[in-house]
């Protein structure tokens, strides 16, 4: 059941529009919300993935697993920070990121930016959850049955797999949501377990010194972990929506990410410590059970991609003005260029596309949380919907992306532009802090509507 968003009133020179007009029948009504625990529940299911093992392999190789740990809880500790602000403004509203997002970019820029970044993003992750299954199924081709198949083949099949079921729809894949992240699960700790009762002791685990060549920077581990699920965070009203109240919205971040994270983080660097290997596709074959191990990494990516697939579809579809069945021909293209993407090499590039979603992901959340928080006090009644794109919002974003890219050490990683690459504290954190400032300068300037009063931290609604 769904129900309309209260109507705002309108400032002088804003339209008299409710975030819930870009977002109709999307609204979550009272009645539908849920308690913390079920949002914590779903948030910490997504956890256990490819694209973590992989991130918690290199920070165990590269930092060894007290780093690791420490990285984790400091990149996860930040975006859960902002993360809790962007899922209290879904409480309160009821209402998903692209809504969530017009007051600050402006209808237009909800409708396109935010589409536009989500359907990148999205289209990136299936590309590199594609190429590491057709690593896997290649490599266990090759070890179990002496059949050669080139990776680029078995990305292909896999990607065209995942695709298909996302266009043409698959109603399994919640079965197999079920139990393929709890598999992955065992098979890591199996395989951890296998390789500790082999050595005898748990010296090859605590004792590993990380070699000059595996080693990188605990900034650098930082901005790792922060990529992994930095747009994840931005995005997070998308389930924050469901929750009953500020306090339901905070926890369910709090208690579904941290703990997860940390348990799939230090998992995968684990298992890269005893086995020596930074590869997810060859630990996977390295475990004891290497085709178990693949159809648990097969399963959890099939699931996760699809959805990715789906969302990069209907998210260029909202750009396009294009109704559900046009939907189909945008995730059909979207999984076609993800596909070329993992057979052209996205893998090799994935530390760098890290550090792009971990600049992408706080500057997005920062123009929200401005634009809410400290421009409208944090009060449902304050919010305004302006028509076309907002300069504040894109002011805001844009700063914030360019200064997380730059001090981030993305173009550290991009031959030739290694000139741009000015390293300063922690890239995301400069990055939300640098949208944040902008917006409200720009706003400011701007002379655009002022909203008197206090910050409204506590809601009336609790």
């Amino acid at each position: 059941m769904t129900s309309s968003a209260p109507d705002f009133p309108a400032a002088a020179d804003e339209a008299a529009a409710s975030p819930a007009s870009l977002a109709a029948g999307l609204h979550v009504a009272e009645s539908d919300r849920k308690s913390w625990l079920d949002i914590a529940f779903v948030r910490a299911g997504g956890m256990f993935s490819a694209p973590t093992l992989m991130v918690g392999a290199a920070l165990g190789m590269g930092l060894a697993l007290p780093g690791a740990a420490l990285a984790t809880l400091a990149g996860f500790g930040f975006i859960v920070a902002y993360m809790c602000f962007v899922s209290m403004q879904a409480a309160d509203l009821g209402l998903p990121t692209a809504s969530l997002a017009a007051p600050a970019l402006g209808r237009a820029g909800a409708r396109y930016l935010v589409s536009l970044i989500v359907g990148v993003v999205t289209i990136g992750w299936f590309g590199v959850q594609t190429a590491v299954c057709g690593a896997s199924l290649s490599l266990m081709l090759a070890d179990v049955f002496s059949i050669q198949a080139p990776v680029w083949a078995c990305s292909v099949a896999l990607g065209a797999l995942m695709l298909i079921t996302a266009v043409i729809g698959f109603n399994g894949l919640k079965w197999l949501s079920s139990i393929a992240a709890p598999l992955l699960v065992l098979i890591c700790l199996y395989g951890v377990g296998a390789s500790i009762a082999r050595a005898g002791s748990l010296e090859p685990l605590l004792g590993y010194v990380p070699l000059p060549v595996d080693a990188i920077g605990f900034i650098a581990g930082v901005n790792m972990a922060v990529g992994l699920f930095a747009f994840a965070g931005a995005t997070a009203g998308d389930f924050a929506r469901f929750a009953r109240t500020r306090k339901d919205a905070v926890l369910s971040c709090v208690v579904g990410v941290i703990p997860a994270a940390l348990v799939a983080l230090v998992a995968g660097a684990s298992l890269a410590i005893v086995t020596g290997e930074s590869d997810i596709a060859v630990i996977m074959n390295s475990v004891g059970l290497p085709a178990v191990g693949l159809v648990a990494l097969v399963l959890s990516a099939w699931t996760v991609n699809a959805g990715n697939v789906y969302s990069a579809g209907l998210g260029f579809a909202v750009m396009m003005g294009r109704d559900e069945d046009g939907s189909k021909w945008t995730t059909a293209v979207s999984g076609v260029l993800g596909i070329v993407l993992a057979v052209g090499g996205i893998l090799g590039q994935f530390e760098a596309f890290l550090t792009v979603l971990s600049a992408c992901g706080p500057a997005l959340a920062g123009v929200m949380i401005a634009d809410y928080w400290l421009v409208r006090k944090g009060r449902p009644e304050n919010v305004r919907v302006r028509d076309g794109f907002s300069l504040p919002g894109l002011a805001g974003l844009a700063a914030g992306i360019a200064v997380g890219v730059v001090t981030g050490g993305t173009f550290a990683l991009v031959p030739g532009l290694e000139f741009l690459d000015m390293p300063f504290f922690i890239g995301p954190v400069n990055g939300i802090v640098v949208s944040m400032v902008v917006y409200v300068v720009v706003y400011k300037l701007a002379k655009l509507p002022a909203f008197p009063g206090t910050i409204q931290l506590i809601a009336n609604r609790e």
